[in-house]
């Protein structure tokens, strides 16, 4: 009788570790599985915000470039300051596109490379990773919509206003480029999508 005790306790205490183990594997993959699919909702929509102001900037410039040349007097240096402005919408796309555009698909690639019949390799060892990219993610985003961003866009086009009105005398063509100018600067920050930092200001990079 003692020997079986002896061991059913044996089989108990070395079936434990294993199945605690098997159990934080399977939360390490739910938890990177859900931080994948938050990053790609994230990348999706990010995409089509960037390719939309990438068009509306491009759009902005060339047309008040075409105007400006077809004007003269302050029409003309309105349209001139305005198509020199807009030239920050595509310009900032292209020399600072989103981090999460090429941090999802990173983490994909991750994941299809350990993927084994539809399981992860190494789960807990991916889900650092994929917090990390979450809080890199959550951070870029936290930039381009605060504080600094909101007060480039308006006191840029402050001061280009006020060049008109100083320099040109155009004082209501300065006040309608740092209105609108503002304005639309304003809805690219404000439509820029923020799905990692919402996720990370819900706690999720740490645990899902």
């Amino acid at each position: 009788m003692t020997r079986r005790l002896v061991a059913a306790l044996l089989v108990l205490a070395m079936s434990t570790p294993g199945a605690a183990r098997a159990q934080e594997t399977s939360r390490c993959e739910a938890r990177v599985r859900g931080l994948s699919g938050t990053l790609d909702v994230d990348a999706r929509r990010t995409r089509v915000w960037y390719w939309a102001w990438m068009a509306a900037g491009t759009a902005l410039l060339g047309g008040q470039a075409a105007i400006a040349a077809l004007t003269k007097g302050n029409t003309q240096k309105e349209f001139v300051a305005g198509a020199a402005t807009s030239v920050f919408i595509p310009a900032v796309l292209l020399l600072h596109p989103p981090l999460v555009l090429s941090d999802a698909p990173l983490l994909d690639a991750r994941l299809a490379a350990t993927d084994v019949d539809g399981r992860l390799g190494d789960p807990c060892v991916v889900s650092s990773r994929a917090a990390e990219l979450l809080r890199r993610d959550a951070a870029d985003e936290a930039f381009s919509t605060g504080w600094f961003a909101h007060t480039f866009v308006i006191a840029g086009n402050i001061a280009v206003g006020l060049f008109l009105g100083v320099a040109f005398h155009d004082w209501a063509g300065g006040v309608k480029q740092a209105v609108g100018g503002s304005a639309v600067g304003e809805l690219q920050i404000l439509t820029l999508p923020t799905g990692a930092l919402h996720a990370q200001g819900l706690g999720l990079a740490g645990s899902f």
